[in-house]
């Protein structure tokens, strides 16, 4: 019988030694080395159980993530500006913003960010000195009553200015048109704020309350700021014109009782790989606590982009109308840009070196010299 065994052995041996031998030694190597550890891991490790026994998610099948789940980033501003006019001969290299985002998912639709930045003191003992200060620090609640919809509470984005800044990308060059007037103060304010888009990608509404004093100033009095804004796409299927949106804001808030502050924007905009166009009309009432009388004021704004796309070269062009006091002649003053840029984008990082010009001519009873300047400036985000 024994002899019987040992036959069959041989043969089966010699059935088999063309095919091993066509075999590379490395991959016989790695195949005993399967054999031997698949045993091994296979009692260590149970059928879909992750890192720390935690059970693991069936094959096609997205795991969650670890909360909480943290990420840092950074948006900066540099810059070198040369006056042309009025200030002619001073020129200065500086950094005219400097965020550092730590944003990140505490739980399931429960999000955070707390965003430092730079800010140049011109006054008091550390007058030229550059500090930090708080920009954003909210927590935000997602899909609250609405998919895709979020609430935010604490120090966070008004309704406008941020939604401004995401169509026009050269916030590098200098502040919004409402802001640059001194309307709106600041893209950030403490309040509570909620967000919905419209179904079927219509539009999106954003509605909140806020202290009205913006991000750089304690509330004044009891009297808040209410803000919303609606934005409307007509087309959202319609190919091109899918890019076409129009939008209107409206602020109503008060200095204190009986001091108005009142803003109000309609805005269209277009948005295509190739080009970037935005048209708004702006009117406010406002009496601050040192006006005798309300002030009416109104203005309007043009903004053209065309590029090669989200990287690339692009021109651009702006044009700011804004009369101060429409009681008064002879205040309006009107701002032109003009400048070329150069856009790098990678997966979670994008760079644009921009050249422009800026001329700012004031209404002949502002009282006030004409202004130029030359600024040459980077934007670095990631």
């Amino acid at each position: 019988m024994n002899w019987i065994v040992i036959g069959f052995l041989v043969m089966a041996g010699q059935s088999v030694k063309p095919a091993l031998t066509t075999v590379p030694a490395t991959r016989l190597a790695a195949d005993a080395a399967s054999a031997v550890a698949a045993p091994a891991t296979q009692a260590a490790t149970p059928a879909h159980t992750g890192a720390q026994g935690e059970k693991a998610p069936p094959p096609g099948h997205a795991s969650e993530p670890n909360h909480p789940v943290v990420n840092v980033g950074v948006l900066s501003y540099m810059q070198y500006d040369a006056e042309l006019k009025n200030r002619s001969g001073y020129n200065a290299f500086d950094v005219t913003r400097g965020y550092i985002n730590i944003t990140g998912d505490l739980m399931k639709n429960v999000r955070f960010r707390i965003t430092p930045d730079l800010k140049r003191i011109a006054d008091g003992s550390l007058a030229g000195s550059l500090t930090l200060r708080l920009k954003y620090g909210f927590a935000e609640f997602d899909n609250v009553g609405h998919a895709g919809s979020w609430l935010r509470f604490g120090l966070h984005q008004t309704p406008w200015l941020d939604f401004e800044e995401g169509i026009n990308r050269y916030r590098v060059q200098g502040t919004m048109f409402a802001e640059r007037e001194g309307l709106i103060p600041g893209s950030a304010d403490f309040g509570v704020g909620y967000f919905m888009p419209l179904s079927s990608n219509y539009g999106e509404i954003l509605v909140g309350v806020y202290n009205g004093e913006g991000f750089a100033q304690a509330e004044a009095n009891k009297y808040k700021s209410v803000q919303g804004r609606l934005t409307i796409r007509p087309f959202p299927n319609g190919g091109a014109v899918r890019g076409l949106r129009l939008s209107g804001f409206y602020d109503y808030g008060s200095y204190a009782s009986g001091y108005p502050r009142r803003h109000g924007i309609l805005f269209a905009s277009f948005e295509h790989t190739n080009v970037v166009a935005t048209a708004q009309w702006l009117k406010a009432t406002d009496r601050p606590t040192n006006a005798p009388v309300d002030i009416d004021r109104s203005g309007y704004s043009t903004f053209l982009e065309v590029r090669q796309g989200l990287q690339g070269l692009a021109g651009f062009v702006r044009y700011d109308h804004f009369n101060p006091d429409t009681s008064r002649i002879g205040l309006e003053d009107r701002r032109t840009i003009a400048g070329v840029a150069c856009w790098l984008t990678w997966a979670k990082a994008r760079v644009g070196l921009v050249f422009n010009d800026e001329d700012v001519r004031y209404g002949a009873n502002v009282g006030k010299p004409n202004e130029n300047r030359l600024l040459v400036q980077t934007h670095v985000q990631f």
